[in-house]
């Protein structure tokens, strides 16, 4: 994460913005320069969530090293992507979901049936499957159907990405046992059918801002609308059969009798949305991966990396209710350097009177220091799925997930 200036705050409620002392645009900065790497060295030991990750694996001597490589990375992988990336990259799901619903009703893979498998990058076997017993009457014939729409899907991915002249990828080494659960029973397979419909939502949702052709756009939204009906049957099921669920990360509500949503729905009643990367975090467990989980190789194509930290919700309930925060425009049209500019605007709600905007977590580098309402305008900086944090901090409360009003992610096109 680099240092981020404010070019200048827009409307009158905004109080400050970080000190023009303090802030140093590090664009205009030779890149490599002792000055360059003092400044990154400096905002890697204020940000908790890298010195924890490198922590963890031992290697702090080379944060500062270690850091500009992941930092490269992720800007390889957000500027300069294209709807086949974006197809690509839906396909590595579908693969995932036409092998579970296909093993788990007929105990046979995709390849087996028939399914053409092969394309660009590493493929791999699909193994940790296996047909579940006592999977019989309108939940076998709910399970048939979806199983069908997801080989469909695959194939309908394949054919529109060779269509428009690409070419479409392998399906990668795939460990339907990552979890452990999803085939000795009809409730594991319903819990894990739950999660894996309710991430499709989202990834859809999350990619769909990336897609610039309309007519990609539009079949990406009936796609979408397929995995939400698809959602909400699991979900009932999931109900009446009383099965216990448990929660993947802050953007997922699960359904009673755990939780109380029929529907994974926010505050404005829309659907969650997780980024390729917050995807990946949950499909390979964990942070800054290139593989594991469920890929136990990775993915193929260009998003292959999952993101530093999982993803939350639109908006979050901190201590006082949800707020709004928005980026405009979003995606944002990125500069010469792949980063771009937004605007992002804020309402609380009654009774708060103080806020920040983070960056990245609810403790992550600060954005801006403000009242109740307002906006502010991003220098050049901004980089694909981004995530910013309105935070409550009326009376000193700490900047913990508690006391975050609401999120939004930040897309690069």
């Amino acid at each position: 994460m680099t240092e981020h200036k404010i070019s200048h705050i827009l409307g009158t409620e905004s109080r400050h913005h970080l000190s023009d002392k303090n802030v140093i645009d590090i664009h205009n900065l030779p890149e490599g320069s002792s000055q360059h790497r003092s400044i990154i060295k400096d905002l890697l030991d204020r940000s908790p969530n890298r010195r924890k990750f490198f922590r963890t694996l031992g290697i702090a001597s080379a944060m500062a090293g270690a850091a500009a490589a992941v930092e490269s990375t992720a800007r390889a992988q957000s500027s300069s992507y294209t709807d086949f990336d974006i197809l690509n990259f839906a396909l590595n799901l579908e693969y995932l979901e036409a092998e579970f619903y296909t093993i788990a009703t007929t105990g046979q893979s995709i390849s087996q049936i028939g399914m053409t498998v092969t394309g660009s990058g590493s493929a791999g076997a699909t193994t940790g499957g296996a047909q579940v017993p006592g999977l019989t009457g309108s939940a076998l014939a709910i399970a048939q159907e979806i199983a069908h729409d997801e080989q469909t899907h695959v194939k309908f991915i394949q054919t529109a990405i060779a269509s428009l002249g690409g070419t479409s990828i392998a399906k990668p080494a795939i460990n339907l046992g990552a979890l452990g659960i999803g085939f000795s029973s009809v409730s594991s397979f319903l819990t894990l059918a739950r999660a894996f419909e309710d991430i499709g939502v989202t990834a859809y949702g999350g990619a769909a801002p990336l897609i610039s052709s309309k007519t990609v756009l539009g079949y990406a939204a009936r796609i979408l609308a397929v995995e939400a009906l698809h959602s909400g049957n699991i979900r009932l099921q999931i109900a009446q059969n009383n099965i216990q669920t448990t929660a993947l990360d802050g953007a997922d509500h699960i359904p009673p009798p755990s939780g109380s949503l029929y529907f994974p729905t926010d505050n404005n009643a829309l659907t969650e949305v997780r980024t390729p990367q917050q995807v990946l975090y949950l499909a390979y467990g964990g942070a800054n991966l290139s593989s594991g989980g469920f890929f136990p190789n990775g993915v193929n194509g260009l998003f292959n990396m999952s993101s530093a930290t999982a993803a939350t919700s639109d908006n979050s309930n901190g201590t006082t209710g949800g707020g709004v925060i928005t980026a405009s425009p979003n995606p944002a049209t990125h500069t010469a350097n792949g980063d771009a500019m937004t605007t992002i605007s804020w309402n609380a709600p009654s009774g708060v009177t103080s806020v920040q905007v983070t960056i990245g977590s609810p403790s992550g580098p600060l954005f801006v220091d403000g009242l109740q309402s307002g906006s502010a305008q991003t220098g050049p900086w901004v980089s694909n799925g981004m995530t910013f944090y309105l935070q409550n901090v009326t009376g000193g409360l700490p900047l913990t997930a508690a006391n975050t009003l609401g999120t939004v992610v930040v897309m690069v096109q």
